[in-house]
């Protein structure tokens, strides 16, 4: 990714701030790196010719890319934006206020998906003995999760296994 604009560093911190607690301390990189993603959202479709070709490059297949494209008519359409993101609006380097709201309404789609998924690793992950261990209380002492773990977590459930797949070709 190119290096990150000023622009870039407010929709990284607004999304590092609204990722739950769990998830920054048991994944504090993969945090920091879904926080990214929104900046990494927003080049992706500052780079795309029209909005419907940046939502087909971000997602990756028509049928997504048409889900979102509907998502983001209605949200124009209204002429308001029902996420709780928002805020992120103003960190969003484009001067048409409809293109703002088309972005971020893609920015709210990945990013509520990512997160979903991240809750619900948590939740698979959460009764095993390093998660549960009471005497680990502060922050450093946290247990980490490995890839491994992610992976036989997914590996044993069918509906986080299908939602993985339908959006990291697993």
């Amino acid at each position: 990714m190119k290096k990150m604009t000023p622009e870039d560093q407010g929709c990284f911190m607004l999304l590092l701030e609204n990722i739950h607690p769990h998830m920054r301390l048991a994944y504090p990189n993969g945090a920091k790196i879904m926080a990214g993603l929104a900046a990494w959202v927003v080049n992706k479709f500052m780079e795309a010719e029209t909005i419907p070709e940046g939502i087909v490059s971000l997602l990756g297949t028509e049928e997504l890319a048409a889900h979102a494209l509907n998502n983001v008519q209605a949200v124009a359409k209204a002429d308001k934006y029902p996420g709780s993101m928002f805020a992120l609006v103003p960190y969003i380097p484009v001067s048409d206020k409809v293109v703002q709201y088309q972005i971020t309404a893609i920015v709210e789609y990945c990013c509520t998906e990512m997160l979903a998924l991240a809750g619900a690793m948590c939740e698979k992950l959460k009764d095993q003995d390093a998660w549960n261990n009471e005497t680990r209380e502060k922050y450093e002492d946290y247990p980490q999760i490995r890839p491994s773990d992610i992976k036989a977590a997914v590996a044993q459930d069918k509906e986080l296994k299908a939602a993985f797949g339908t959006l990291f070709k697993l």
